[in-house]
């Protein structure tokens, strides 16, 4: 951790940065085409440059924010949305990355102080990181260029506009109904066909911004429930309650607070295949236990009670 040891914890200003995005733009800028003779080109990598790139801009992050102590988050290998749903970011597997990617990757874990957790991207890490002891002293500011902050409650700045953004809890659920209808296809999710940001915006600031009138839109387009519950799921970063950051593992899935513990089970097949965690009930449900992909998986039922307003 980069810490300038302020002792005043009510003045502290924490920085959770997007490690995955720095180390993208230091790997590009530091790679360049070279021409050795007619129709034969290779490509290089200066690493000296890219560490350049890095300091730089993380040193140029802390003076702007004011930080007085900095944490690196870098999305795992393994993901849990694609193990929930295969088509999640399918379309950025096969796309062409810097050549010295994984290296620049590498040196920031090992040079700053970095977070990595299993099955997670860097986006929920910091989610968590941001939710988690709301009665804490210190400010907590997370630092990324990604739309789906606005669903997370508390500060973030966005470093490639240079905006500042202050979501309340009450604002963070209602973005997170709206991307379940409208969906994200960068990512790889369809929402509800037709409805964009305008016209999803629309529907909810008129039908409310609730899960019933989220289930009801799919269902006038005759998509099941599942498909949008699937939806939510890829669209919500997880907060504090949703992982054990001790065990690191993910102790929830978020499900709508108007759900019955009959409409859970529904999905607990789903649930548990991220989970990791089966109970006496679903072993019988479920005598093939789905994959268990986390570390320390207990074999007591996780409590699958809805965190947001629904």
């Amino acid at each position: 951790m980069t810490d300038n040891n302020n002792n005043n914890d009510s003045n502290r200003i924490n920085i959770l940065i997007d490690g995955d995005v720095i180390a993208y733009e230091a790997a590009f800028i530091a790679q360049y085409p070279v021409e050795w003779e007619d129709d034969l080109w290779t490509l290089h990598a200066d690493m000296g440059r890219a560490k350049d790139y890095i300091h730089e801009r993380i040193t140029e992050l802390e003076e702007r924010l004011g930080a007085k102590s900095t944490t690196i988050a870098f999305s795992d290998r393994a993901n849990f949305r694609r193990k929930l749903n295969p088509m999640y970011k399918s379309n950025r597997r096969s796309s062409f990355k810097p050549i010295i990617l994984k290296a620049c990757r590498e040196w920031m874990m090992d040079t700053y102080n970095s977070e990595c957790w299993p099955n997670l991207e860097a986006d929920d890490v910091l989610s968590i990181l941001a939710t988690e002891r709301p009665n804490r002293l210190d400010t907590r500011i997370i630092v990324s260029i990604d739309k789906d902050f606005h669903g997370v409650p508390g500060r973030w700045y966005n470093f490639r506009k240079d905006e500042y953004h202050y979501p309340s809890e009450e604002e963070a659920d209602k973005f997170h109904l709206l991307q379940a209808v409208m969906g994200d296809h960068t990512d790889g999710y369809s929402g509800v066909p037709g409805y964009g940001l305008k016209t999803a915006q629309k529907y909810l600031e008129k039908n409310g911004y609730t899960w019933e009138a989220v289930s009801q839109l799919y269902a006038k387009k005759e998509l099941p429930e599942s498909e949008a519950l699937m939806n939510a799921w890829m669209a919500r970063l997880l907060r504090k309650d949703d992982y054990n950051i001790k065990q690191k593992e993910i102790t929830y899935l978020w499900m709508p607070t108007s759900y019955q513990p009959a409409d859970k089970r529904k999905y607990s097949q789903a649930v548990h295949s991220v989970t990791g965690k089966l109970g006496e009930e679903d072993t019988t449900l479920f005598p093939h236990a789905p994959f268990t992909p986390l570390p320390n998986a207990s074999s007591k039922e996780p409590k699958t009670t809805a965190l947001t307003t629904g």
